[in-house]
């Protein structure tokens, strides 16, 4: 199913609509799970399912064929912390106090005053998690997501961070890299929080990092196989960081499925609403297959605004 349009709010409606008023202190046990994955800085051309003949992403091509694929949907935004604090509280980024990326000038805050769709399932008895990236706010713990409506943060504040050599927050505590891959680590933190809740209803912000910075300091952030896979695909079209970018993708699409057979394993699958799009549109200074749009991320053009966007809802087989 391949809707015309699609407009922000309606996710937001279709979200809210899972917390409204409940008799008592009890909570339906037929009440949804809500999981809403947020990419970062993947366009419109970067997933299989959306024509990119180049990449193979089999997992969120699978959810597209199960749930509906949107082929007009727009980003709040075309920046990173803006268009996340329109998906948080489903207002214009601008009423919400994040104008902008800047960390050091305390722009990217979503206002204290302000609530989250999250506030309301937390209120409504869900547990809450945000897994990954933050970037609405980073030097006051005051504006962190355990402050503001989750029950557990595991990510890093800030709008950029190493794939390998990661520095990641608990709740305000610091870890380090443990060797692992921090697209792996997300989804492995996301397997183990729905373990944990499998019993009572849960709302999980999954924000990805991928496919934000595909070289750092001169070394790829993706898996050496992958990218080894994807030389030879781009080669003499893109240049060898495309293959980059789009082993960095291929990397969330396998993890998001060991997330998905999680919740089939637990027989939450078919309870469980599932949201996936991007923050913006890519970042064309790596340039690659962009489906014919104009553009680049930061610029309010097709490329920069118009993003994937796929919904599963709960009870389709």
């Amino acid at each position: 199913m391949k809707p015309e349009k699609f407009i922000f709010p309606a996710v937001s409606l279709l979200l809210t609509a899972c917390v409204e008023s409940k008799e008592g202190n009890s909570i339906s046990e037929k009440r949804p799970n809500v999981i809403f994955i947020l990419a970062d800085d993947i366009g419109y051309g970067d997933l299989q399912c959306y024509g990119n003949p180049y990449i193979e992403t089999p997992v969120l091509n699978a959810l597209a064929e199960q749930g509906v694929m949107f082929t007009n949907y727009y980003s709040p935004s075309p920046l990173s912390a803006p268009a996340r604090a329109a998906i948080l509280t489903g207002r214009y980024n601008h009423r919400t106090g994040a104008i902008d990326v800047s960390s050091n000038r305390g722009i990217d805050r979503i206002s204290l005053s302000e609530k989250t769709f999250v506030d309301y399932f937390r209120h409504a008895g869900y547990a809450t998690a945000l897994i990954g990236k933050w970037h609405n706010g980073l030097y006051n713990i005051d504006y962190l997501p355990h402050n503001r409506g989750f029950d557990l943060f595991y990510g890093f504040p800030n709008g950029n961070q190493n794939y390998w050599k990661w520095n990641l927050m608990r709740n305000g505590i610091n870890e380090s890299s443990d060797g692992r891959y921090m697209t792996d680590v997300f989804n492995d933190e996301a397997i183990a929080f729905i373990r944990k809740n499998k019993d009572q209803p849960f709302a999980l912000f999954l924000s990805h990092h991928a496919c934000r910075s595909p070289i750092l300091r001169g070394v790829n952030q993706a898996p050496e196989h992958l990218v080894d896979k994807y030389k030879p695909r781009v080669a003499g079209i893109y240049d060898e960081v495309v293959a980059v970018v789009y082993a960095q993708i291929e990397a969330m699409d396998t993890g998001l499925g060991r997330v998905f057979d999680e919740l089939k394993s637990l027989d939450l699958w078919d309870n469980t609403i599932i949201v996936f799009t991007s923050d913006n549109g890519a970042d064309l200074r790596y340039y690659r297959y962009h489906a014919s749009f104009s553009g680049s991320k930061g610029e309010v053009l097709e490329q920069g605004v118009r993003v994937p966007a796929e919904l599963r809802q709960s009870g389709i087989k």
